[in-house]
């Protein structure tokens, strides 16, 4: 039953992935390409949207998707219970965990096993969080080219704009005025922006 893949598809992400919202990215976006839930372009778009709206972004995509999946078979009240599915799945095992070792960790946060485990953990969370940013990357600048099936790949539908937009915000997000860097919202605000008048005014 969809609401049951729901909840475990996104407990297992929730349980098995190391460093938040971001790392959790390609595990989802492998789960909703598998299960066939949504396009990969939607997915992109749902992924923007999280991001931009106010939350934790792994309880906000979560929320897309199942809201998303249980309207398409059983209409809004299947989102929301879809939402209830895929949020509590996800939110779990942290809920859990969390609780567990919030009891214990004072007393072993100066443990080498610990230390050693927390800066391994590093940088697996960020090798997975830069494979979130390549594959949404590749889905807005090739849409045709998937990883996961090179053979199929191609490379129609290069977009030269999508490409630039991404060079030029990793710029922005790097610039400092007065030993600041740009405020996120700010670049938010900036691309949609953008991306109404490119896209959807000029429709380049």
């Amino acid at each position: 039953m969809i609401f049951l893949s729901l909840f475990w598809e996104f407990l297992k992400i929730g349980l098995f992935t190391i460093g938040g919202g971001y790392a959790m990215l390609p595990f989802i976006m492998q789960v909703v390409s598998q299960q066939g839930w949504m396009e990969s372009q939607m997915f992109v778009n749902f992924v923007a949207i999280a991001e931009s709206t106010p939350g934790p972004f792994a309880i906000n995509i979560a929320t897309f998707v199942g809201m998303q999946t249980g309207m398409e078979l059983f209409g809004f009240w299947g989102g929301v219970l879809g939402v209830i599915c895929a949020v509590s799945g996800v939110v779990l095992p942290s809920l859990v965990i969390i609780m567990a070792i919030s009891s214990v960790f004072v007393r072993f946060e100066n443990s080498k096993l610990v230390k050693g485990f927390l800066y391994g953990a590093k940088p697996a969370a960020m090798g997975l969080i830069f494979s979130a940013f390549i594959s949404v990357c590749l889905t807005v600048v090739l849409p045709n080219v998937h990883l996961d099936n090179l053979s199929n790949s191609s490379f129609d539908g290069f977009s030269l704009v999508s490409l630039v937009l991404v060079a030029i915000f990793v710029l922005l997000s790097q610039i400092k005025i007065n030993k600041k860097k740009l405020h996120p919202l700010i670049l938010i605000c900036i691309s949609a922006v953008l991306g109404a008048l490119i896209f959807g005014v000029f429709q380049l």
